[in-house]
Order: C-alpha cells, then sequence, then structure tokens
C-alpha cells in the first residue's frame, strides 16, 4: 500500500469529510447500507455430518469466501443430522474480521424433509472492542412445520465483528439444517484498525462467552411490557395492593370441608385420612373428613425451590455473564446458595425480599395461601412447598444416591437395594405417617424401564444382579435349553451361568422376552417400596413414580406396577388428554402430576411444541380445556400444574428457562390466566360428577400405508416390483441389493393413542435377514428394531406398540443394509391397539373389493348444529380417501389423499342449511356417497 503524509493531504481530507456530512446517507464507509455481507470466517461447534463440501465435516475455519453458509444460496447448506448421542445446541461462530453496523441477520433454515428442522434458535453478537460478553439479537423457537423456514433477527446498526449462532434440538433425533446466514449491513462507520482474524482456539472460545439476558430484577433486559418492575418501590406498592384484595380470603366452610371436600355431595366414611374410592363408577378422593376430592394442585410452591435459582458461575468455574446487575449479596444473602444443586442466586427470593420487606417469608406465605385459595387450588401436588402454610400434599420420596445406577434408573434386582432405600425412606415415613394432611406418596420420579434399559443390561458381566436375573429368566423361559439360547442369542456359552458374563444383543432377544424382563423388573421395584411404605406407614396411600408416558418406560413396566399402587400417576406435558387411553383398561385411579402451557415472551422458552400457546390468556384457556377433559375420565382423580413460578431467564443448571409459573419471577401473577383458572377450578367437581367412560371405535382401527400411498416415500434406487404375488396392493418396492436406501412409511393419525405396529413383505431366500427400522412415535425414536425379510412373507409382522398423536409426525422407516440381498417395502399397518383384535403376527384378511366401503357419519339430515367452525365425524370398514363438498364447493381436507378409517373433516357452515357431500372410495376403486344437511344457527 501507498505510503502518505498525514499533513500533505489534509485540506482535501477536511473537504471531503465536510461534504460527506451533508450528503444523504446512503452510503458513508465501505459497503453499502442493505448489502449481504459475504466476508470473513466461520467455524462450526460440531462438524457437520449432512451438506455440501466444504463445510461438510468441516473441522477448521472455513473462509466466507468458499464456504456454503454466506454464499447466497438457499439450496445448499450445513446439517447435523441427530443419532441420539450428539449434542442437543450446534453453535457456529462468524468472524467478520472487522466491526460492521448490523441492520439485520436472516438466519435460513430449509428442511428437506419433516425429520430435520429445530426446537430453537438465539443470536448473539459483539462489537471487537466488547471482549467479555455478547448481546442477544434474539431468541426464536419454531412454529408450525413448514419445511423452508428462515428468521429475521433486526439489529437497528448496531455494531458487531463477531456473531454466534444457537441451534437447539427438540429431541435427540431432530436433524438440524442450517442453508444461509444472510447478514445485511446497516448505515454507520466501518471499523479500523481491526486485529487479527481469530485463530481456531479463539473462536472456539467465543462460543463459550454469555450472551447478557437479565436486569436487576431478573427480567429480560431487550425488552419493555406494562408492569415490568423498575423500582423497589413498585413492588412494594404491588404486594400492598394485593394484600388489600385478598384480606377477606379463607376457605368458604359451607362449600368445602377443612381439606377442600366439596360438601355438595354426600359424605363418605372418614377414615381421618385420604383415600380414594369409586362412587357411581367414578373415582375420588375421599378426605380425611369423609368427602369426595380432586386434586386441584399447584407443583414447587416454595420460595427456596432449587428450580428458580439460576448459577452463577459456568462449568469452567467462571462468573456468568448474563447479569446486568446481581443483587447484594449482604443486603439479600437469602437469595444466594450453594449446595448439591451448584451455586446460584433466586431472584424470585432477592425480589420477594425487597418487595415484602422485614419478616418477608411470613407475609409471602400468608399471600401465597390466600392466593391458591381465591384462585381456586387445593394441594401442593409435588415437589417443595412453603415451610408452614397447612394444605393438602404429596411427598415425593427419592430413590437413594447410593443405588447402583444404570442410566437414569438403578438395579432393583440388586440384592442390597431394598435395605438401601429402607434406610433411607424410614425416616420420612415415621414423620408423616399419623399427618392428616399428606395425601399420599410418589417414589422415585420419571423412571420406569423401556428397552433402552434392557440394552444396557445385556452388555453388563456376571457381577451385574439385572444381568443375572435376565439371563435366569431367559433360561426358565425356555426350559434350560442352552443350545436353543445360544442360537436365538447368537452367542456360545458353555453353560447359563457363563452366559452371565457375555454381552448379548438386544435386537437378538425375542420382543416377549424382553417384555417378560421388564414386567419382572417393574413387580420388584413397585413391590419392594410398597412393603417398605407398609412398614412405616399404613395410613397413606401410594401414587406410583410419576412415569412420562411416552419416555423412559414402557407399557410393560408400567402395566405390571397397577397392583402395587393406590393410584398411577404420570408427568405428561401435552393438550392431548387421550393419554389415559393407555391405560383405561386397567381401571386403576389416574393422577397428572407435572404439565403446564407456556408462551414465549420476555426471553422464556415453551416447554415443548404440543405446549406452547401464543398468550397469556391462551395459557389460560388450554389450563380449562385440558382440565376439564381429564376430569371426563371416571379414573382421572386430579392434577397439578408446574409450577408456582416462571423458571429464570438466565435459566436454571440444565439450562431450562420455561414460562411455566402462575407467576414470574417478580411475583407478578398472571392475571389474565389467572382469571379463567379461577372460574375453571370452581366448576372441576361438576365435570368429573359428570364423567363417563370415553367410547372407543366400534371397530378395529386399521390405517395402512402401502407403497403406492400418498404416506410412502422412498430415496432413489428403489425398483418397483410385481414379481411376488405375496403382496399388498398392485406391487412392492425393492431395494435393488443397494445398500444405504430408505423408505418411509407415514400414517394420517386421528384419533391419538396407543398403536400396534405392523409391516408386510414377502419372503424369500435372497431377502434381507436384518433390516434396520426406525419408527418415529409421540416421545421418541425406536432405533433398536430389524427385520428378518427371509420369513414370515404376506404377514402382518408385529415390530412393536407406540404412542401416536395426532397428525403426521409419527413415521416407521426401512434401510437396507446390504449388497447381495434384496430388501422390501411394501404396506406398513398401524392398528390402534385398544381397537386391535390380534396384538400380534397375522396373516392378512382378504377381501375380493367387490363390495362398497361401509361408511357412517355421527350426525343425520338435518341435524341442528352451531353455525361457524364445526368438525364432522366419522370412520369406514376399510381405508378410504375423501372428497368432501360444502354446499358445492370442494373442501380441502388431509383425507383426499391418504386412506383412513376415521375422519374429522373441518368445515365452516353459514347460518341456515348446509348441504354437504361425502364421496369415500376404497383401494379397489369402488365408492359409497353419503348426502347430509346440517341446519347451522347462531
Amino acid at each position: 500500500m501507498e505510503t502518505r503524509h498525514p499533513f500533505r493531504f489534509w485540506p482535501l481530507l477536511l473537504a471531503f469529510v465536510l461534504a460527506v456530512a451533508f450528503l444523504p446517507t446512503s452510503r458513508i464507509h465501505g459497503e453499502d447500507p442493505g448489502t449481504v455481507l459475504r466476508t470473513g470466517n466461520y467455524y462450526f461447534s460440531l462438524a457437520p455430518n449432512a451438506g455440501n463440501s466444504p463445510d461438510y465435516n468441516a473441522t477448521g475455519i472455513i473462509p466466507a469466501s468458499t464456504g456454503k453458509l454466506l454464499d447466497g444460496s438457499t439450496t445448499t447448506y450445513a446439517g447435523w443430522m441427530g443419532n441420539g448421542s450428539l449434542p442437543g445446541t450446534v453453535q457456529v461462530v462468524i468472524d467478520l474480521l472487522k466491526d460492521y453496523p448490523l441492520d439485520r441477520i436472516n438466519v435460513v433454515m430449509n428442511s428437506p424433509n419433516t425429520y430435520w428442522g429445530f426446537k430453537e434458535i438465539v443470536v448473539k453478537y459483539r462489537p471487537e472492542a466488547n471482549t467479555d460478553y455478547y448481546y442477544l439479537a434474539g431468541k426464536h423457537v419454531r412454529i408450525g412445520t413448514a419445511l423452508n423456514y428462515a428468521v429475521n433477527f433486526p439489529l437497528h446498526d448496531a455494531v458487531a465483528r463477531f456473531i454466534v449462532i444457537d441451534m437447539k434440538r427438540s429431541h435427540a433425533y431432530q436433524h438440524i439444517p442450517l442453508s444461509e446466514v444472510q447478514i445485511y449491513r446497516g448505515v454507520g462507520e466501518e471499523g479500523q484498525n481491526p486485529g487479527p482474524a481469530l485463530t481456531l482456539s479463539e473462536l472456539q472460545n467465543e462460543m463459550k462467552k454469555d450472551g447478557l439476558m437479565a436486569d436487576r430484577y431478573g427480567q429480560w433486559i431487550y425488552d419493555d411490557w406494562p408492569g415490568k418492575v423498575t423500582t423497589d418501590a413498585q413492588l412494594q406498592q404491588e404486594y400492598t395492593s394485593e394484600a388489600a384484595a385478598l384480606d377477606d380470603v379463607e376457605l368458604d366452610t359451607d362449600v368445602y370441608d377443612p381439606y377442600g371436600g366439596i360438601k355438595a355431595m354426600e359424605r363418605q366414611a372418614a377414615s381421618g385420612y385420604f383415600r380414594l374410592q369409586q362412587i357411581d363408577g367414578i373415582w375420588w378422593f375421599i378426605t380425611p373428613d369423609g368427602y369426595p376430592f380432586i386434586l386441584k394442585g399447584v407443583d414447587t410452591t416454595s420460595i427456596w425451590e432449587w428450580g428458580y435459582g439460576t448459577p452463577l458461575k459456568k462449568a469452567d468455574g467462571t462468573p456468568r455473564r448474563v447479569f446486568e446487575e446481581l443483587p447484594d449479596p449482604v443486603t439479600y444473602a437469602d437469595a444466594y446458595s450453594d449446595d448439591a444443586n451448584g451455586e446460584r442466586v433466586s431472584f424470585v427470593t432477592a425480589n420477594i425480599m425487597k418487595k415484602y420487606g422485614s419478616d418477608y417469608e411470613a407475609k409471602w406465605e400468608d399471600i401465597t395461601k390466600k392466593r391458591l385459595i381465591d384462585w381456586g387450588f387445593n394441594a401442593f401436588s409435588k415437589w417443595s412447598k412453603p415451610n408452614t402454610v397447612t394444605f393438602p400434599y404429596i411427598m415425593v420420596l427419592q430413590d437413594p444416591p447410593n443405588l447402583t445406577r444404570i442410566d437414569w434408573t438403578y438395579d432393583v434386582f440388586d440384592p442390597q437395594a431394598e435395605s438401601i432405600i429402607e434406610a433411607s425412606l424410614q425416616p420420612q415415613l415415621q414423620a408423616a405417617a399419623s399427618d392428616p394432611w399428606l395425601i399420599g406418596y410418589t417414589y422415585d420420579n420419571e423412571a420406569g424401564w423401556s428397552s433402552d434399559i434392557v440394552a444396557k443390561v445385556l452388555a453388563l458381566g456376571a457381577d451385574s444382579p439385572a444381568k443375572g436375573k435376565f439371563v435366569d429368566l431367559f433360561a426358565q423361559r425356555h426350559d434350560q435349553n442352552l443350545a436353543e439360547a445360544n442360537q436365538i442369542l447368537g452367542t456360545n456359552a458353555a453353560s447359563f451361568e457363563a452366559l452371565k458374563a457375555v454381552p448379548i444383543t438386544l435386537s437378538k432377544v425375542p420382543a416377549a422376552d424382553v417384555s417378560a424382563y421388564i414386567q419382572l423388573a417393574s413387580r420388584t421395584f413397585y413391590s419392594t417400596v410398597t412393603t417398605i411404605i407398609d412398614r412405616y406407614d399404613t395410613n397413606h396411600l401410594f401414587l406410583g413414580s410419576s412415569i412420562v408416558p411416552t419416555w423412559r418406560t414402557s407399557l410393560d413396566w408400567d402395566a405390571a406396577s397397577m397392583e402395587f399402587v393406590d393410584a398411577f400417576s404420570v408427568d405428561n406435558y401435552t393438550k392431548d388428554p387421550n393419554w389415559m387411553a393407555r391405560y383405561q383398561q386397567f381401571g386403576k385411579p389416574l393422577l397428572n402430576l407435572e404439565y403446564t402451557f407456556s408462551a414465549t415472551q420476555h426471553g422464556l422458552s415453551a416447554v415443548n411444541a404440543a405446549t406452547s400457546v401464543p398468550t397469556v390468556a391462551d395459557r389460560g384457556l388450554s389450563y380449562k380445556a385440558f382440565t376439564e377433559s381429564q376430569l371426563r375420565n371416571p379414573l382421572f382423580v386430579g392434577s397439578g400444574w408446574f409450577s408456582y413460578y416462571d423458571q429464570a431467564v438466565t435459566g436454571r443448571k440444565d439450562g431450562e428457562n420455561f414460562n411455566i409459573g402462575l407467576l414470574n419471577q417478580q411475583d407478578q401473577p398472571y392475571t389474565d390466566m389467572i382469571a379463567i383458572m379461577k372460574t375453571t377450578n370452581a366448576g372441576l367437581e361438576v365435570v368429573h360428577g359428570d364423567a363417563s367412560n370415553p367410547t372407543l371405535p366400534e371397530e378395529p382401527l386399521d390405517i395402512i400405508v402401502d407403497n403406492r400411498d400418498s404416506g410412502f416415500a422412498a430415496s432413489a434406487g428403489w425398483v418397483t416390483s410385481a414379481y411376488s404375488a405375496s403382496r399388498f396392493g398392485e406391487d412392492y418396492v425393492h431395494s435393488n441389493k443397494l445398500s444405504n436406501k430408505q423408505a418411509t412409511w407415514t400414517p394420517y393419525v386421528t384419533i391419538p393413542g396407543e398403536y400396534n405396529v405392523y409391516m408386510l413383505w414377502n419372503a424369500s431366500a435372497d431377502r434381507a435377514a436384518s433390516a434396520r427400522l426406525e419408527i418415529g412415535y409421540d416421545g421418541g425414536i425406536d432405533t433398536t428394531k430389524t427385520v428378518n425379510q427371509k420369513t414370515n412373507g404376506n404377514q402382518w409382522v408385529f415390530i412393536g406398540t407406540y404412542p401416536f398423536e395426532a397428525g403426521t409426525d409419527q413415521y416407521v422407516k426401512i434401510t437396507s443394509n446390504s449388497t447381495t440381498e434384496y430388501t422390501i417395502a411394501d404396506a406398513v399397518k398401524f392398528s390402534l391397539a385398544s381397537e386391535d383384535p390380534v396384538g400380534a403376527t397375522h396373516s392378512p384378511v382378504s377381501s375380493s373389493g367387490s363390495e362398497d366401503p361401509e361408511v357412517g357419519l355421527d350426525e343425520t339430515d338435518d341435524s341442528a348444529v352451531p353455525s361457524g367452525s364445526y368438525l364432522l365425524n366419522g370412520r369406514s370398514n376399510e381405508g378410504v380417501k375423501l372428497q368432501v363438498t360444502l354446499n358445492g364447493a370442494t373442501q380441502t381436507t388431509p383425507y383426499s389423499t391418504r386412506y383412513v378409517n376415521v375422519f374429522q373433516v373441518p368445515l365452516n357452515l353459514t347460518e341456515g342449511s348446509n348441504a354437504i357431500n361425502v364421496v369415500a372410495t376404497s383401494r379397489s376403486g369402488r365408492t359409497s356417497t353419503l348426502s347430509l344437511s346440517l341446519i347451522a344457527s347462531d
């Protein structure tokens, strides 16, 4: 570069600067405003295992000039395919090489199919001079299911050299796409004399830096909203106002007994403790005074709850730079903790100290009890509770930490387990045995056994009691036939005793043996706990283990527990009350002890997509719909809202920062939500009094997806064939002896619940001996199954039972893994388990296809219904496609391209007569037509 003396050209430079001052600000220095910057370098925290080169498999720094992330194309991408073991969050850091004013950052994440996507993305930035922490451009939670997705983060001319993007998966098997990062230059000066480009280790260090999040009250600093706390005086005035409003609140003894039992119902026998009883076929708790009661509880109601705190330090021990200002550690020493859950600060506690002043805990407890009574809640349902508030409650008995662990659970067959558990539980049980306010106990939490635990056990050695018990049971079930056992398991053990030291592959174990082993483990677990409880407390109920129906458990585990528990409890974050269909057959009282609904606002996140709603009022409306729907089932006896407060916007130790509270961390009630909850709670006993057993389909519900259906998709290379007559439909496809070819069947599910999954193929000696399956279900993905297509030809081969939600999020995928054998992809059947008469491998029912399909609708001609949005329900005796017209106009429905047995057609009915025509077409081409007139009125 030419060197110039600074003084020689000073007059000319001055003229240029002065001239610029009077020019429009379309261009100040360097790139034009609005230009997409394609400069600098970037680095991924995890090498992409999908996408385009040079980003694909890149482990080092990638120049923006050659990489795909800033190349201007949204068809190239970097991708991270989930496999259950990779990190849940992937990061990319971008070094623009100097400061730029930025107008916005647009992140493009286009998915090739529904297995790709993300849960949440966060974009952070910092200028070169700000070395300690980042600012947040924004946080976005994915909405909807669109494959092509882009999120715009405005920066309003903020200056940045470094950008970090955090991308979080919804679950461990989700694939994350990153197509393009479009960085738009804003208005302002570019950086002068920048430092050198960061090295690899320096870029890695950038990913560890925090983003500033919270103000001195623990509130999100990037938004303002009505009621946001700005002074201590505001908090104190809010206390004064609320205390005055609640001054006269107390339990209405004309309506309720002291424990919350409903006096309007007939009094039952009073035992002095809570118990369970069926009244006219409906389960109820009965209070110590003998009145019916349903649990309307709130979880984690203590201000000392560890989960309301937020860590002060990072994993490496350095301070987190996420706080604008922390509470004074001397004045607010009670807000600071350092224990097994880490060193943390609780803005909940600090704000309560500021709000209530001297004797703050007693004042807070008084107003908390009045709040809960006023809002219609009647119990502390789980986890921590206030120290001196008298209210019905459930006690969680935790499994001792010194048990022999197996992943998330422990070895229930360990002969030392019972004595260890008893030593831990005995003092708790003895202390609570005579407390009439205690409803009952749960033990452990969200930790059943599934095939994943069995796989862990099978890999253990002879010193494992669990492994020994599996071999003993397997030997017993196979008549002590060692040769048969070795053949089935692919082992060569000299004895059953020697087999205990041999690693066993789960896929080799017959499903019936896995089921029997899980059931034995469950009976051992629950009988042990029940025995210990009964030794020290015969007054209180055992309410199970707060199982998550679709995670870390199995129906085998759950079913075997039923004889040992008084009620079966779950934690289920869903809007769908049909989770109870899984347990209807057992007749046990049911509880849902953790659920919530969230709005992603003020920096907080939602627990999951299923419980995310747009507004605070929608949280209340979802509460009303869900609690009432659950209580319409005669087995359901109550629930616990999680939780009393939101989590910290800066996250608890595991990163959770969910909008789940009845109140925010500034002790402000969500009034729009609470108003709806209050009205709802007042009528829940009436709702439950009208409960009836759910109506199940009159005929088996089988959803069949064939290789010719719209729910079927296959990668390139599959060959269509009709060579074998053993097939479903007109033909099937095969892999043509190519490896790693995938085919996927996606059902359209109308009725959520447990489904038995079957697969059909034509068998031959040249078929795949062990084709891999992947089953996506509500709550996870099962990758443990394989199929042997050399046998069981033209059979519906039973694969397993899985929970499915309504819609198209579930699937079965087969992958070929041989270059010497054919893998067949023909048809998959999904049968509602509660109505499946088979539940095992079976032959297809032959049909000539000569009869028209039988289709029925719930409504009859000239039925009177409300105007507006309406669902027309119906079903068929076989899979049909539907063409629906309303008043002559063709309706768009998902059933025009998919075969279904049960359907719900959305219709927008106008006042007066509405003419509906339904044409149902079977696979054989036969049709049935139904005409219906509905009279709609406002």
